[in-house]
């Protein structure tokens, strides 16, 4: 019985197949002859196109395009793949999606048959870079009517293949002007000020030097993943979850990865909440039974951002876990595309955000925090990394997360080469800055022929 079943299904399911087919051919004008050209004369035969990424994950919503028409064209289901109604004979396959490389697979169609035709796709990669305290001891020196200010930065540069670029000089950086944005509540270029102020910024670097990297050391690393419900707009193609899978899948000998991912409230689509344990990985050669475990985020965003909490809970798991390599530098790799959903006010915000420093401090471990989009806090994100000794990285677009993921292997150590920056910024009138203010500020850097933008935030003492 049961094989019968099956047999009704897939005669089911070939006709209704063939039925696409039929219509799909006749629409294109590929109607065979005889009988005038009714459907029973067309000859049938189906691709079905599966569609996966290098870590052979499903690409769903790839477009299919038939012999490099724009018409009729298919598009991939949840599960990577598309059914593509065809002629038989020779055909040429055109698969393409926003942040992929695109493909193009031939297959030989046969009539009443179905073909399956593989397709790997390759992600699109793009320069990016993050900003750290400098390691100069430098202060920032307000001019004495309190119009200009100048300080220094140390900037991080990683090409689209996650090395570090080095060779670039003064001229390759540019401190952009900042103009408030009125349809933004909060301030844009100035904070903890009596009101948001604009200021020019540097044509180019007054100064640069490049810092030689540390010595890379073994690590033990929680990676954080913000899976709450704006992920499902700002990282349509998850993006970071193979991000994800780049970070592990380099890991070098001695470094460990405490896995987890955070959402809560309502519309949060978690099995457990604010935070969810994924594992650790503890060499490159097990990374792999760990990507289904990523994969399964894609179907499960939504809720609010507990940033801060998660936090403080995945420093606690990793402190409080005996299997680990006692005694290793420890830091914490944070994604997030949003701000934190559960302090309230300027005040009460960076008070929280405090006692997540000083606990990171307290306890060593040092937080490295990636930003994509533009809805991040920039001095949230800024304060929680520099003041613990991390790192602050920002994606303009997902293309930049893989390489940034790739590099942080090497940067949790510092030890990826730096260029240490001087700018200054000019508001136009006295009496703009002042002790206890926050600049927000922006860098433009030419990275070969590529335009990335690195904000970052600069306290005044």
């Amino acid at each position: 019985m049961r094989e019968l079943h099956l047999k009704k299904q897939n005669r089911l399911r070939w006709q209704g197949l063939t039925a696409l087919a039929a219509a799909t051919v006749l629409a294109a004008g590929c109607g065979g002859g005889g009988g005038g050209g009714g459907q029973g004369d067309v000859q049938l035969s189906v691709a079905r196109v599966v569609v996966v990424d290098a870590y052979g994950a499903p690409v769903p919503g790839a477009t299919v395009t038939l012999n490099a028409t724009s018409s009729p064209a298919f598009a991939t289901n949840a599960e990577g793949v598309a059914f593509v109604a065809a002629p038989p004979g020779a055909a040429t396959l055109v698969i393409s999606v926003p942040t992929f490389i695109p493909a193009v697979a031939q297959a030989t169609l046969r009539n009443e048959s179905i073909a399956t035709v593989p397709v790997t796709l390759q992600r699109v990669t793009a320069a990016a870079g993050g900003s750290l305290a400098t390691r100069s001891d430098s202060r920032p020196v307000r001019s004495d009517d309190g119009r200009r200010l100048s300080f220094e930065v140390e900037l991080v540069v990683v090409g689209s293949d996650a090395q570090a670029v080095t060779g670039l000089t003064a001229a390759d950086f540019r401190l952009l002007d900042c103009q408030p944005d009125a349809a933004t509540p909060a301030a844009d270029c100035l904070r903890n000020a009596p009101a948001d102020r604009a200021y020019l910024g540097s044509a180019a670097a007054a100064g640069i030097q490049l810092v030689p990297g540390q010595a890379v050391l073994p690590h033990t690393v929680g990676l954080l993943i913000d899976q709450s419900g704006s992920i499902a707009t700002s990282d349509r193609s998850n993006a970071r979850l193979y991000a994800a899978k780049t970070m592990i899948s380099n890991l070098a000998p001695g470094d460990q990865v405490v896995m987890g991912a955070f959402a809560d409230g309502n519309g949060a689509r978690l099995p457990q909440q604010p935070l969810m344990m994924l594992g650790t990985v503890v060499n490159k050669a097990a990374a792999p039974l760990f990507f289904t475990r990523l994969d399964a985020l894609a179907g499960q965003s939504g809720g609010q951002t507990p940033l801060l909490a998660s936090i403080d809970a995945m420093r606690t798991q990793i402190l409080g876990d005996a299997s680990l390599t006692p005694g290793q530098p420890r830091a914490m790799v944070v994604f997030t595309d949003g701000v934190d959903s559960y302090c309230s006010g300027a005040v009460g915000c960076a008070q929280r955000r405090q006692q997540v420093i000083d606990a990171a401090r307290a306890s060593a471990v040092r937080l490295f925090m990636i930003g994509l989009s533009g809805d991040i806090d920039i001095e949230a994100l800024s304060h929680l990394a520099t003041a613990s000794g991390g790192a602050m990285l920002y994606a303009d677009s997902v293309e930049q997360l893989i390489p940034l993921y790739g590099s942080l292997g090497r940067l949790t150590s510092l030890g990826l080469p730096t260029y240490r920056l001087r700018f200054s910024i000019d508001a136009g009138e006295a009496g703009v800055f002042a002790a206890g203010q926050t600049v927000l500020a922006r860098a433009r850097v030419n990275v070969l022929g590529q335009t990335v933008n690195i904000p970052f935030a600069v306290g005044i003492p």
